[in-house]
């Protein structure tokens, strides 16, 4: 906080004792000149996570010359009470830096005018003291806060030092007056420390009378602003202290962290780096990048941390899962699934700003987004080849670990190593393409152990798994190859299997075929194999915390909303249900919205699915004991179309990352193509088994 000291006379700047301008608006020190659309669409609709705000401030702040920033604020909070709930004591969130500041006039002329090109204005894009090159550039980014806030509070102090020290501005910007339909420019509120002074020269920025927007975690809100910033310097120190700790538990240590790189556990030998490594580019001279790619040690259910974060300026514009390839390369799988990696590319923002508004994501159609995608594409496909032998050695790893192999093979045969060796070599080759998260089912892999147990003594067979696991991605071809070889009554239980999961892709096939299908058999299917949607994803009614969920929800919003909610229960037919609850990995709670196929989703639908939404996590957080388990909510629509959405639903959808859509043909063709190599061999073991 910029301490006060003596301050001019409040009438001399124009203002009240209490802060407030006087007088006719010409005589007001400061003045916002923006569209009231600007706010509303640039502010509040592409701001709605705290973390995207504050990485808007901190961005600001650096481009401020600043070397130090404190960002204050509650960890694992929601801002503000729900709806109806009693009021509580009002959060604050703040971010000070010991930049340069900004005097009055910048306010006025920089702060104050949105949407104008920082670099053209200032003639250069460099920094005005240390030389950074600025990330700044629309101008839209102080609109951020009002994203989560309505009243943004700027304590400013710069220029030359006085012999009182630096001169302080301070005003408060309230949205709903800015909103306000009117053509004249916004007048902010002038605070009572503007006109007084300040020793050091820097700006804090208050965010207050907060939406209902909760802080994560300490760890998760590393992760996502880590993700967000791509700077090393030794002049930049961000600290995070969490003001929320007066209600923990004793021992709680989650006080505050520095804000560092972003640590992804690496298979370390498919990481490639990348220093200033030139880019063809027709016509032109090459196009420098910087950074590396890599396979994560495991697949990561954080979005946070999966992909290519793309930089530019040290602050991320994009992330990408594979560059736009094509489907259909070696190694594809471990692509969509391990990939991770950062890439620096300065020029997709110089002269030409290829960067979209939102700095979500570059603009890929553009000659120079194409130019760097074709060359992503080309590095991901070199890098599957490379990492396939190194997936499949950590999934080997991972399998041996939940068997926890070794210790038994010492208990069942401590003098015979031979044994124990053909048992580990085939267990191996039987695993090495299998689903990690499959080694978490104890039942599958005590089948691939006694399988494999099966198979070491008979060295013929042994030689057959070996050879056949060297030359083929798929598993259902090793068991193909061993079913060639002898009848093991083992094999049946995947033939199964694959029946059921052949069954079950016709039905959808079908379902969707007949354009008149009604909604409660889209349903039923889907939360009989959820693995439609998602591999990791698990029927309702196989997890008992999920039925309780269920049950506790219903009569919750009963007893709170005045309202019954349905959701379904395969074994009771009667009832219409609202929505499907599915249970995904790592705690995840997702609430399904299944249309029929060809439906136009309304936006009366959209909202009282997003209001669902809303309902689970008031349930949820009002429930402890069941909120541990699902700590990440999410809400996905099966619907053909949306174009009779609202443009600010249409907004909502594209941005916010809880909430998804999936059309119907879109679902059956990526159905089709995860499962289109394990149908294929299904295939072709009938036809084998029935020649043998």
């Amino acid at each position: 906080m910029i301490p006060a000291l003596p301050r001019q006379s409040s009438k001399s700047r124009g203002e009240s004792e209490a802060g407030t301008p006087l007088g006719d608006e010409a005589s007001a020190p400061y003045r916002m000149r923006i569209s009231r659309l600007t706010v509303d669409k640039l502010g509040i609709k592409l701001y709605d996570r705290v973390s995207a705000v504050l990485a808007e401030i901190i961005a600001n702040a650096y481009d401020a010359d600043a070397t130090e920033v404190t960002v204050r604020l509650p960890f694992d909070t929601w801002l503000a009470p729900m709806a109806g709930k009693p009021i509580t004591e009002p959060h604050e969130i703040t971010v000070v830096d010991n930049g340069h500041g900004m005097t009055s006039d910048e306010v006025n002329s920089h702060y104050l005018l949105v949407g104008s090109d920082r670099r053209r204005r200032f003639g250069k894009d460099t920094s005005r003291r240390r030389e950074r090159r600025v990330m700044g550039r629309k101008g839209i980014g102080k609109l951020a806060p009002f994203g989560i806030c309505r009243t943004v509070e700027v304590i400013t102090a710069g220029g030359e030092p006085t012999e009182h020290g630096y001169r302080v501005s301070h005003i408060k910007l309230h949205l709903e007056d800015m909103l306000f339909d009117s053509e004249k420019d916004y007048i902010p509120e002038v605070g009572h420390r503007d006109g007084t002074f300040s020793p050091k020269a820097g700006t804090t920025i208050h965010l207050s009378d907060f939406n209902r927007k909760l802080v994560p975690k300490g760890e998760e809100l590393h992760r996502q602003l880590c993700a967000r910033f791509g700077i090393r310097r030794d002049d930049w120190d961000v600290n995070v202290v969490n003001t929320g700790l007066s209600g923990a538990l004793p021992g709680f240590t989650e006080d505050s962290f520095r804000l560092g790189e972003l640590k992804i556990d690496l298979q370390e030998d498919t990481k490639v780096t990348f220093d200033r490594t030139l880019i063809p580019h027709t016509g032109a001279d090459p196009l420098p990048v910087s950074g590396w790619l890599a396979y994560a040690k495991d697949a990561y259910k954080d979005e946070v941390m999966a992909g290519v974060r793309i930089y530019v300026r040290g602050k991320i514009v994009a992330t990408t899962r594979d560059f736009g390839a094509t489907s259909g390369y070696t190694g594809e799988w471990g692509v969509r699934s391990y990939l991770a990696g950062e890439i620096h590319a300065e020029w997709l923002d110089e002269e030409e700003d290829l960067v979209r508004s939102d700095r979500q994501d570059i603009i890929w159609s553009s000659e120079l987004g194409q130019v760097l995608q074709t060359w992503g594409v080309g590095q991901i496909k070199a890098l599957a080849k490379r990492g396939r032998s190194s997936v499949r050695k950590r999934t080997r790893e991972v399998f041996e670990q939940a068997a926890d192999l070794n210790s038994r093979l010492l208990a069942d045969a401590p003098g015979d190593s031979r044994y124990r060796d053909s048992v580990k070599e085939a267990f191996r080759a039987l695993v090495s393409d299998s689903d990690r998260e499959s080694a978490s089912d104890p039942e599958r892999v005590e089948r691939y152990v006694e399988l494999a147990k099966t198979i070491a003594p008979h060295r013929d067979l042994l030689d057959t798994l070996r050879k056949v696991s060297e030359e083929v991605d798929n598993p259902l071809d090793v068991v193909l190859a061993l079913f060639q070889k002898a009848r093991i009554a083992e094999f049946y239980a995947l033939g199964q299997v694959a029946q059921e999961r052949v069954d079950v892709v016709n039905r959808l096939r079908d379902l969707i075929a007949d354009g008149n299908t009604l909604e409660r058999p889209l349903q039923e299917l889907i939360e009989k194999a959820p693995w439609l949607l998602a591999p990791e994803w698990t029927p309702l009614g196989m997890n008992e915390t999920l039925d309780r969920v269920r049950d506790s929800f219903e009569t919750w919003c009963f007893t709170n909303r005045g309202s019954f909610v349905a959701t379904p229960s395969i074994p009771n037919s009667e009832r219409r249900p609202d929505f499907v609850l599915l249970n995904g990995a790592r705690g995840t709670l997702w609430v399904v919205e299944i249309k029929r196929v060809n439906y136009r989703l309304t936006d009366e639908e959209f909202s009282r699915a997003v209001d669902y939404l809303g309902a689970l996590e008031d349930f949820l957080d009002d429930t402890p004991e069941l909120g541990r388990e699902f700590p990440i909510r999410r809400l996905t629509f099966i619907v053909d179309h949306i174009d009779r959405l609202s443009r600010a639903n249409r907004k909502l959808l594209e941005n916010n990352e809880q909430i998804e859509r999936r059309n119907w043909h879109d679902l059956l063709e990526q159905t089709d193509r995860a499962h289109r190599d394990f149908l294929a061999k299904v295939k072709k073991i009938r036809h084998q088994s029935a020649g043998l």
